[in-house]
C-alpha cells in the first residue's frame, strides 16, 4: 500500500469514528433528558363543618339584682343567723343588733306613757263626778297622747335592731363580724336575688366588631360543659381610660342551680357562624394575602384552584370553590407545587390540621 493509500485509509477511519461519536452523542443526549420528579404531598378531603367567628372573654356570675342591707341604728352585731351562700326569704331576720340606749329609751317612754294614760283615765272619772276641772283632764289627755306617740317612735327604732331580708335570695357577702359596732348607714351584708346573669368587661373595639344586644354566646361553666345564651344588655357608657363596657348575659332559670354566684366562666361571643360549610386546614391554602388558592390532586397531577376564604376557627378555614366531591387537596409542600406538576400523594389519616 502506498503512502497516499495509507493516508486516505486513516482519514476514512477517523471520519467513521467521528460519525460514530456524533451518533453516540445524540443517543446519550436523549437518554439524559429525564421527566420531572413527582412532588410528594399529603392530602385531605374537604370536610363539612360548623365554623364560627368568636371572641373569647372571662365572665363572672352575678345576681341580676343585688341589695345592700344597711344599718339603720347604732349598735353592736350580736347574731348573724345566715352564712354566705345561704338562701333567705323576704321578711326573715338576717341580723340582730344590741342597742342599750334604745332599750333604755323604750323603758323610760313606756313608764311615762303608763303614768299619763292612767292619770287621764282617773281625771275622766273625776270630771264625771264634777270633782276636777275639764281643763286639767284635757292636759292629762294630751300628755297621754304625746307619750303614746313617743313610745311608738322608740319602739320603731328598737325594731330596726332586727334587720330583715327585703328580698328573697342568697347572702352574697357579710361586711361585718359578730361583736362589731356599726353606725347608721354602714353596710351589713349583700343580698342577691336568685335570678343570675353573667357580667364581663369588653373593650370598645370588640363592640365595634359586632358584640351587641342579642349576640349569641357560648358559655363554658365547667370542664367541657357549655350552654347557649345571648347578650341581654350592653352598658351605655364606658368606664376607665381603657374604654371598657360591661356586657350582661342572661342565664336561664334551669341553669341557676348549676352556677355559683361569683364563679368565673368562659364566654365566647359568636359574631358569625356557618353551618355545614366546606372547610380545610389552613395549611391547604397558598397565597392567602394576595391570591388565595389551593391545589387539587387529580390523576397524579396538581391542579391550581382559586378559592374564596370565609370563617377561620381552630386551624380550619371555610372555603368556597366548585368541588366535585372526590378530589383531594394538598396540605403539604405547597411551595413546590404549580399547576400541572406531577405529584406523589399520600392521604392523611389525621382529620385535625
Amino acid at each position: 500500500m502506498t503512502t497516499y493509500d495509507k493516508t486516505i485509509s486513516k482519514l476514512t477511519i477517523a471520519g467513521l469514528v467521528l460519525l460514530a461519536a456524533v451518533f453516540a452523542g445524540c443517543g446519550s443526549s436523549g437518554e439524559n433528558e429525564q421527566a420531572p420528579r413527582p412532588v410528594a404531598v399529603r392530602t385531605i378531603l374537604p370536610q363539612k363543618m360548623t365554623l364560627s367567628q368568636q371572641l373569647e372573654y372571662l365572665g363572672t356570675v352575678r345576681s341580676q339584682d343585688e341589695v345592700k342591707i344597711i344599718a339603720r341604728v347604732a349598735g353592736t352585731v350580736t347574731e348573724m343567723p345566715f352564712a354566705e351562700g345561704d338562701a333567705v326569704q323576704a321578711g326573715e331576720i338576717i341580723a340582730k343588733l344590741d342597742a342599750p340606749e334604745i332599750r333604755a329609751a323604750v323603758r323610760k317612754v313606756q313608764a311615762e306613757k303608763d303614768y299619763w294614760c292612767r292619770r287621764y283615765e282617773a281625771d275622766q272619772r273625776l270630771v264625771a263626778a264634777r270633782a276636777l276641772p275639764r281643763e286639767q283632764m284635757e292636759a292629762s289627755r294630751r300628755a297621754c297622747t304625746s307619750a303614746t306617740a313617743a313610745l311608738a317612735e322608740v319602739n320603731s327604732r328598737l325594731a330596726k335592731t332586727r334587720e330583715k331580708a327585703t328580698v328573697s335570695g342568697r347572702v352574697l357577702r357579710w361586711f361585718v363580724e359578730p361583736g362589731q359596732s356599726v353606725m347608721p348607714g354602714q353596710p351589713i351584708l349583700l343580698l342577691g336575688r336568685s335570678n343570675l346573669e353573667i357580667q364581663t368587661d369588653v373593650i370598645e373595639e370588640d363592640l365595634q366588631r359586632g358584640i351587641a344586644v342579642g349576640t349569641p354566646v357560648e358559655v363554658e361553666y365547667g370542664a367541657g360543659q357549655y350552654f347557649p345564651a345571648r347578650v341581654s344588655e350592653v352598658a351605655p357608657t364606658s368606664k376607665g381610660p381603657a374604654r371598657i363596657y360591661t356586657v350582661k348575659i342572661a342565664i336561664a332559670d334551669s341553669l341557676v342551680d348549676k352556677l355559683r354566684n361569683g364563679a368565673s366562666v368562659n364566654v365566647n361571643f359568636i359574631l358569625q357562624e356557618s353551618n355545614s360549610t366546606l372547610a380545610l386546614p389552613v395549611s391547604a391554602i397558598a397565597g392567602r394575602d394576595t391570591r388565595p388558592h389551593l391545589f387539587l390532586i387529580r390523576a397524579d397531577r396538581a391542579i391550581l384552584q382559586p378559592v374564596e376564604l370565609g370563617i377561620e376557627q381552630d386551624g380550619w378555614v371555610e372555603v368556597k370553590f366548585p368541588w366535585n366531591g372526590s378530589d383531594a387537596v394538598a396540605i403539604s409542600n405547597l411551595s413546590g407545587l404549580k399547576d400541572g406538576v406531577p405529584v406523589f400523594s399520600v392521604a392523611s389519616r389525621e382529620v385535625q390540621p
